[in-house]
């Protein structure tokens, strides 16, 4: 997959190009996107034509750029988090003269995972950026970005990539109709599942406890099939999440909404189990099931506990 060929091709990609060839462009901007991966790969290219004045020109600028070689553009965090010390040296590296170009781009990926206090450090650059200076910040998750930090940049949020193009993108990939609706427009998750070669067995496993799951007994047999794919239970529980959103659709009479389209004839059988009511209380039972799975606790416990949550809400919001 030529993730930069895709970019190029985006209404938001051509969009920016035009605001930067119109000076519109701000020196302090927020990009927006729950694909990471793809956020990260828009904020990279774009650099490159931000040292090009505009222009999507295949030049040194360009390749260097894209190849992480260009003297004049930093990507922060190198790690997982932005520290203190990483927005130290930030704001140190900015006052410094370009080297190749006339500018300098610092590349800020998932500024929402970063300590509130490496962030609070960026407030005034990002407020008053020196000469020829631009900040590119991603993030996934808006609200756990500061609003002092919000309030310094403009804002954009990325659309999601159709799914067709994932589709004729990765039209020789196993499984890829069912890839490009799992991943919903994200092409980070999309590359994912590439490696993950169960990923129609987890997806398989997700609608049958939902369509099948019909009693307290068997949470122990759903428990034991779940706990085969342990490793990929963020999967698993984002699919099943993704499911209900289907049946909501059905039940709301918007059809046209439904990603899993050919496992229609299974989510109406699921319909008619889960009432409304019951299908947002599971959805905020998975999400609370994630939360638990990031910060490392009892997995057969969190598991069991989703499962049985299920139940009881299935049968107490008939």
């Amino acid at each position: 997959m030529n993730i930069n060929e895709i970019i190029k091709q985006t209404k938001d990609f051509q969009y920016l190009c035009n605001e930067i060839k119109s000076q519109n462009f701000s020196k302090s901007i927020l990009l927006y996107s729950k694909d990471s991966f793809y956020a990260e790969k828009f904020a990279i290219l774009l650099s490159s034509v931000v040292f090009n004045k505009g222009e999507l020109i295949e030049n040194e600028n360009y390749f260097k750029v894209l190849s992480n070689s260009h003297p004049d553009m930093k990507i922060y965090p190198q790690k997982e988090k932005l520290l203190v010390a990483d927005s130290q040296e930030i704001v140190s590296e900015s006052y410094l003269k370009p080297i190749l170009s006339e500018k300098k781009i610092f590349i800020i990926k998932n500024i929402e995972n970063s300590m509130e206090s490496a962030q609070n450090k960026l407030l005034k650059i990002l407020e008053e950026p020196p000469k020829n200076v631009f900040f590119i910040i991603t993030s996934s998750n808006s609200n756990l970005v500061l609003p002092t930090i919000k309030s310094r940049c403009n804002k954009y949020e990325l659309s999601k990539i159709e799914k067709k193009i994932i589709e004729e993108e990765l039209s020789n990939v196993k499984n890829i109709s069912l890839i490009a609706s799992i991943c919903d427009g994200k092409i980070g998750r999309a590359l994912d599942f590439l490696k993950k070669e169960n990923i129609l067995d987890i997806f398989n496993l997700a609608l049958s406890t939902l369509k099948d799951m019909k009693n307290s007994k068997m949470v122990l047999l759903y428990s034991n099939k779940i706990f085969k794919f342990k490793d990929e239970l963020e999967t698993f529980f984002e699919i099943l999440y993704d499911l209900l959103e289907d049946v909501l659709f059905l039940k709301t009479n918007l059809s046209n909404k439904v990603k899993f389209k050919s496992y229609i004839e299974d989510l109406k059988s699921i319909t008619d189990d889960y009432s409304l009511k019951a299908i947002c209380q599971i959805q905020k039972f998975i999400d609370n099931s994630l939360k638990e799975l990031y910060f490392n606790s009892n997995q057969i416990l969190v598991v069991e506990n989703l499962l049985l949550n299920i139940l009881e809400v299935k049968y107490l919001c008939k």
